[in-house]
């Protein structure tokens, strides 16, 4: 695989995770684009084109020449890059305003009109964009009078006495009308900009949150931060009252994944090295005592006898899971009060019992690290083909450290999305410090399509009910969208009482329905 789709891989994969949030800030944008649209002041607009002459000055009185007739050309195009900045002056501005005798400052009516020469001719457009359809035409017929009047003038206080022709003349040619439609405000170009700024700044804050976001969600990544072997991936386990996924529901997608998990141990411990094993993880909340609870019940179905032994002293919840009694376990075999045939209890499963933690010690570490938790280790090795055993966290406290030199191998837990990527890679050192054997990691809580090898297992893509389940997937994701478009109209609507639905429908759709097209 390349490194250019590695990288398509990673980028499609913060899509897909953010793609609520991507979806949720355009339409906010959209929204809010239609709400400002339909409640923006229509604006309209009305031109007319004047053409610039420039007469030809023969010397000594014989015919013109094509020359002379080319640089009176040239000389119209530059006079009319002149005429159209005094246009826009403050001097035409007030004798405008005077003709007309509508209350609107100079400074002001500058800012409605606009002149630029049309590029290779003679002729200036002139522009005026006005509220009142009406006025916009006044204003722009009154402006092309105005300055026609202004250039004859200029003309006459320059012009030779001899001479009884004006030697430059301006004139309209295309007078305005009075425009039918406004110019702004642009619905569908409005709409399509706040969607496409919506898109782009949302996806980016996507990426940002990905960046700043320092867990673990691939394995991946831990693989490369740790370079330990990744087990297998762990679904999100629904919880089930008082019994395993692997129990209650054999045949979904949770006990698949443990079954896999499973597989993959038995591969490293080809050479039946590994029979006493600690399921730690970084730090608490992780899932590894329901973890242990499963993976030890998975390798009791496939065969093997099994003990689950709690030696997470300081919170013990393994005798929860399974509803039995803590009041022996292995607390009171290290301090002397119980035999380990008197603390084993059976769980229900077939070849499979367990150990539970007892009454919580003052010592656990010194427990822990005896003589004594040797000795019941090398007893339960010889009636058992596993020990999984559950432990505290590695950064909370010391004991799966002293625990490691009784047993042999580490299966590291992190959790999708909470593992913190330096916590595991402190837990690894801490775990590498005292020589402690890792077999891999697994990755738990993560959805629930991964890859395991050559092959793919999703229990919503195989299997009975499948099309159903997809169909019912994508009709979800539709009525949601709707729902949440409608919703966000709704609730914007309610706070400002404005009517949006009505005046969206008569801004965005009347007028294209009346004139067939949109103005950009």
């Amino acid at each position: 695989m390349t490194e250019e789709t590695i990288e398509l891989q990673d980028f499609l994969k913060v899509i897909n995770k953010y793609k609520w949030l991507i979806i949720f800030g355009a339409l906010v944008c959209l929204i809010s684009a239609l709400i400002v649209t339909a409640y923006v002041e229509p604006i309209y607009e009305a031109s007319l084109q004047l053409l610039v002459r420039h007469k030809q000055i023969v010397i000594g009185g014989g015919s013109s020449t094509a020359g002379d007739a080319y640089q009176a050309v040239l000389m119209s195009e530059r006079l009319a890059k002149t005429f159209s900045q005094m246009i826009q002056n403050r001097s035409t501005a007030e004798k405008v305003v005077e003709k007309l005798g509508i209350p609107i400052p100079p400074i002001e009516l500058i800012k409605k009109v606009k002149a630029e020469p049309i590029r290779d001719t003679q002729l200036i457009k002139v522009t005026v964009q006005d509220e009142d359809p009406a006025q916009a035409q006044l204003i722009a017929n009154t402006i092309g009078a105005v300055f026609e009047r202004i250039v004859n003038e200029i003309e006459r206080d320059n012009r030779n006495p001899d001479s009884t022709q004006p030697l430059v003349s301006i004139s309209v040619v295309d007078p305005a009308l009075e425009p039918v439609s406004p110019v702004k405000p642009k619905p569908l170009l409005n709409a399509a900009l706040a969607l496409f700024v919506g898109l782009i700044a949302s996806t980016g804050l996507a990426f940002l949150l990905s960046y700043l976001d320092m867990t673990i969600k691939e394995a991946s990544e831990a693989e490369q931060l740790s370079g330990l072997v990744s087990l297998g991936y762990i679904p999100t386990i629904k919880k089930i009252k008082d019994q395993l996924i692997v129990q209650a529901e054999p045949q979904s997608f949770a006990a698949e994944a443990f079954r896999t998990l499973r597989t993959n141990i038995q591969y490293i411990n080809f050479e039946s090295s590994v029979k006493a094993m600690i399921v730690a993880s970084p730090g608490t909340g992780e899932g590894k005592t329901l973890f242990s609870a499963n993976i030890a019940a998975v390798m009791a179905g496939a065969g093997h006898k099994v003990l689950l032994v709690d030696c997470d002293l300081r919170r013990p919840r393994l005798h929860q899971i399974f509803g039995i009694s803590n009041e022996a376990g292995i607390a009171n075999i290290l301090i002397g009060t119980s035999s380990t045939d008197k603390a084993i209890q059976e769980t229900g499963i077939k070849d499979l019992d367990i150990v539970t933690s007892g009454p919580t010690p003052p010592n656990p570490v010194d427990l822990l690290e005896s003589v004594r938790m040797e000795q019941f280790l090398e007893d339960v090795k010889q009636r058992y083909d596993f020990i999984i055993i559950d432990s505290p966290p590695i950064s909370t406290v010391t004991d799966v450290l002293v625990l490691v030199a009784h047993t042999d191998g580490v299966i590291m837990l992190a959790r999708h999305g909470e593992t913190n990527r330096k916590a595991f890679i402190n837990a690894k050192a801490a775990l590498d410090k005292v020589n402690a054997r890792i077999l891999g990691f697994a990755l738990n809580a993560t959805k629930s399509t991964h890859t395991y090898g050559y092959y793919e297992y999703s229990h919503k893509t195989y299997g009975e009910g499948a099309s159903a389940g997809r169909s019912k997937k994508v009709w979800a994701k539709a009525l949601f969208t709707v729902l949440l478009i409608a919703g966000t109209v709704l609730a914007l609507d309610a706070i400002v009482d404005i009517g949006v639905a009505k005046k969206i429908f008569s801004v965005f759709f009347a007028e294209s329905l009346t004139s067939l097209r949109f103005r950009y």
